[in-house]
């Protein structure tokens, strides 16, 4: 613990900050493998890619049970068992990875709508048995060093890249882009055991005697896991089945885009959530100011990209799918909307597993569950994709609102909303300065010009952000920040 507290001064920053700058890059690599796998599988085609991977999530969901949290909250609080809390980890996620890897076999032979999307299914599906070394990034995370995952997120990304590339060139179909994926999945695989096993050592001998430690709070944290990837995709699979093969690759292109965002609220609670486990035992008001700053600095990066896709979100549609996903843009900023919720999700998401509320997390879970699906199946018939975006929207506030109100409550906190008021009337103006360029024909690379130019000034106009707090971050001190 006391580790922790001193990397809390010394690096915290610097962590979130390079994972945002790796997640960038990689962000941007992505963006170009989903252009050529959308351009190259057609809107049908990629409507039928994306429905896969919902599939394989809804299924490797059941198999999850929050066992990594709960890992990194036992090493964060006993750091002297942390070999046997890791050897714990390993052992149980591969004995519940092989009936997952087989139920996933049957959904996707079940619902694939045809035979080379039944073949990827296959293959995608065998990876939440490969993938479970990869568990050991949790070494990474309690020794505050993500760095080292951004470094094996990255080289993943640039070899998933270049196997697209080489897919798309022979036109090797959705399953030659299936192949491609595992075959880099375990390279990243390999890549990440060895360099935890430097770092840390893992005992198996007694693993067993720690499966029930890690399931008491798991198995609550797992069925909240299960219908929360279920509203989550569920979606998907609904828009492929009722509204057919075009808008499921309309609403997957839009749906990638929030996906690949989802690295800013990753990138700060992979740092804090360690610090925040360490420290709650001993000072609760240093739990409430990390949240509180956490809670600022995620409005800071959300709400903007809610304002500009409000403006833009064609012209970003058009450039990174082509113009047969134009007609998906309207889903993009409701999207970005339900962005927002969940980014604050993360959030509350997290302080489950220290304050133990995976019995309200399953309760609220289950509410959006059902939300979601009546939703889906009463408006998606009439309404199609965009009816699936908006049910989202509703989803994520209904189920963030319920869960935020008891971290605060179980914390006895009572957030300050004025740095977030200011955070929302700055992305507002941008927004509308954004709107006004569009409306005299500034391109898109304009737009993100205009938009950089008004809010990022606006927020040190307004005192969002100060010249102390920049200093802080330059200086790597992460305890000024914490304190503002």
């Amino acid at each position: 613990m006391n580790e922790l507290h001193q990397l809390d001064a010394r690096r915290a920053s610097t962590d979130v900050a390079v994972q945002i700058v790796a997640r960038i890059l990689n962000l941007a690599l992505g963006v170009v493998v989903t252009l050529i796998l959308a351009r190259a599988l057609g809107s049908g085609g990629f409507g039928v890619w994306s429905s896969i991977f919902a599939i394989t999530q809804i299924v490797a969901s059941f198999g999850e049970f929050g066992l990594n949290e709960v890992a990194v909250n036992k090493v964060a609080t006993e750091p002297e068992r942390e070999s046997a809390w890791l050897g714990a980890l390993l052992s149980l996620r591969l004995l519940i990875s092989l009936p997952i890897a087989l139920a996933s076999v049957v959904a996707v032979l079940l619902i694939a709508p045809d035979h080379e999307g039944r073949v990827a299914g296959v293959l995608i599906s065998l990876l939440l048995v490969v993938s479970v070394p990869t568990a050991l990034n949790v070494v990474f995370q309690v020794r505050v060093r993500n760095g080292i995952s951004m470094a094996i997120l990255t080289l993943n990304s640039v070899i998933w890249a270049g196997a697209v590339i080489g897919v798309a060139a022979i036109s090797g179909g959705i399953v030659g882009f299936a192949l491609a994926f595992v075959v880099t999945s375990a390279l990243s695989m390999i890549v990440t055991v060895a360099l935890a096993l430097r770092l840390a050592t893992i005992r198996l001998r007694g693993a067993r005697e720690l499966w029930r430690a890690l399931l008491r709070v798991g198995i609550g944290l797992g069925l909240a896991g299960v219908l929360v990837t279920g509203y989550v995709k569920l979606d998907q699979i609904l828009v492929l089945e009722l509204a057919g093969s075009r808008q499921a690759g309309l609403y997957g292109a839009a749906y990638r885009l929030l996906d690949q965002v989802q690295f800013i609220p990753i990138s700060v609670m992979t740092t804090l959530f360690p610090m925040i486990a360490a420290a709650y035992a001993g000072s609760r008001d240093r739990v409430r100011e990390l949240l509180q700053t956490a809670g600022e600095y995620l409005a800071m990066a959300s709400l903007p990209i809610l304002a500009f896709t409000i403006v833009a979100a064609g012209p970003i549609v058009r450039l990174l799918f082509g113009p047969q996903f134009a007609a998906g843009a309207p889903a993009v900023p409701i999207l970005a909307g339900a962005f927002v919720s969940i980014s604050f999700g993360y959030l509350a998401g997290n302080m489950v597993v220290i304050l133990e509320l995976q019995r309200r997390f399953v309760r609220y879970a289950a509410i959006g569950l059902i939300v979601n699906a009546t939703l889906n199946l009463l408006l998606i018939p009439r309404y199609g994709f965009l009816a699936a975006a908006w049910v989202t929207l509703v989803t994520e506030v209904t189920v963030m609102s319920q869960i935020m109100r008891a971290v605060l409550r179980a914390l006895a906190m009572t957030p300050r909303f004025g740095r977030i008021l200011r955070v929302l009337l700055v992305a507002t103006v941008m927004g509308l300065l954004t709107w006004i360029a569009r409306l005299v024909g500034v391109p898109l690379a304009g737009l993100v010009v205009v938009a950089a130019a008004s809010y990022l000034p606006g927020l040190f106009l307004l005192g969002v952000v100060t010249a102390g707090e920049l200093r802080a971050v330059l200086r790597k001190d992460a305890a000024s920040i914490g304190g503002a």
